[in-house]
């Protein structure tokens, strides 16, 4: 083994964890800021060579991923008792760290995934894996605030008292708030439909896509 081959592959390696520090909080702000400036962003950076993508932030699976391990290792931290059925399933989700934070990136890219097809259905584009890609990862950005402050205000609301709770659900709410108005927002900036409609169309399919997982998940717990 070439050691000097290993000294650098670490080197990258350190400086892409401690890159993270600086361009993970920027780029959850500018997501916060300015949703359709991000999602312009996004777009354009899709139109260059990979190596060279989003080379001013976060690459947005990333930034979901990230979002979803801090909460995750906030969680972790805190230890609360989590309840789950004990079938084959819930052990399989719940049993280990991994399966959880697998679970949950399938969660929240679910969200990704039906606003990323809606804005493609209302632009007429052709499915397939290259048009899916960007649309995607514009959506991929916006959830990542989103998970990461539902998942804390969720873990606060377990662990805390009284008036954590009251504090945490309202951040809960306002999150829920936030990301409704960001996609309908982008909804908007991308397709040019009307405000009301945009709304619309991003409220409903929130809450389509959190029954059908809500939904989903059950049946995986008590079935399996």
């Amino acid at each position: 083994m070439d050691f000097m081959k290993v000294l650098r592959s670490l080197e990258e390696f350190l400086y892409e964890i401690m890159s993270w520090l600086v361009f993970y909080p920027r780029t959850v702000f500018r997501i916060l800021r300015h949703p359709a400036a991000m999602a312009d962003y996004t777009l354009g950076e899709m139109g260059k060579e990979e190596s060279k993508r989003f080379s001013e932030a976060i690459s947005p699976p990333l930034a979901l991923i990230l979002s979803l391990l801090l909460g995750h290792v906030a969680e972790m931290v805190e230890d609360p008792a989590m309840q789950f059925p004990h079938n084959r399933i819930g052990q399989m989700i719940f049993d280990s760290q991994q399966g959880l934070l697998l679970f949950r990136s399938v969660c929240f890219g679910t969200f990704a995934l039906i606003a990323a097809i809606s804005i493609m259905h209302r632009m007429k584009h052709p499915l397939n894996r290259e048009t899916l890609r960007g649309p995607f990862y514009v959506q991929s950005y916006l959830v990542a605030p989103f998970a990461i402050l539902v998942s804390l205000s969720g873990l606060a609301a377990r662990v805390g008292g009284g008036p954590v709770r009251i504090v945490a659900t309202a951040v809960a709410v306002a999150s829920v708030a936030w990301y409704i108005g960001a996609r309908a927002i982008v909804y908007r900036h991308l397709t040019g439909a009307s405000r009301v409609r945009s709304l619309a169309v991003a409220g409903f399919n929130f809450v389509w896509t959190s029954v059908f997982l809500c939904v989903a998940t059950f049946l995986l717990l008590q079935l399996g």
